[in-house]
């Protein structure tokens, strides 16, 4: 069951990240998937916009919620840290990536955003297990 939600919500992400509008997807759940044979690799290091809106917060938000979510699913399954960690950067790095191929914007700076949610399970993951543990052994 555990892998089975860890699919799902791997598959949640990648609709998300892949699907040609992400606000069509919210308003009006549609999905649809545009292809992008010849993607330009160099918006992969596109910088941040200088302005940032509401919207621009809303949706790094979720990258690092979604990553956040996949990693506590993750620790769940699996007793190493390391491999969740290395797991759940890899899938970070494969949708910011894949989003070339769809005619959306993969950036680096958008796995910075995951990698921060990643790492924000990871802590809160082993401040549970702490004190867990210490509450077991009294």
């Amino acid at each position: 069951m555990r892998g089975f939600l860890i699919v799902v919500w791997a598959a949640a992400i990648l609709i998300c990240t892949c699907t040609a509008s992400f606000n069509g997807l919210m308003a009006n759940g549609e999905v649809s998937f545009h292809l992008n044979p010849a993607p330009n690799f160099s918006e992969f290091m596109a910088r941040p916009p200088v302005e940032i809106a509401s919207g621009f917060l809303v949706q790094k938000f979720g990258h690092l919620f979604a990553f956040f979510i996949f990693t506590v699913l993750l620790q769940i399954k699996f007793q190493s840290k390391r491999a969740v960690f290395f797991l759940a950067a890899f899938y970070a790095v494969l949708t910011e990536f894949l989003q070339l191929y769809f005619t959306r914007d993969g950036r680096l700076f958008d796995v910075g955003i995951d990698a921060a949610g990643i790492l924000l399970a990871l802590g809160m993951g082993r401040i549970f297990m702490t004190h867990h543990l210490r509450d077991t052994n009294l």
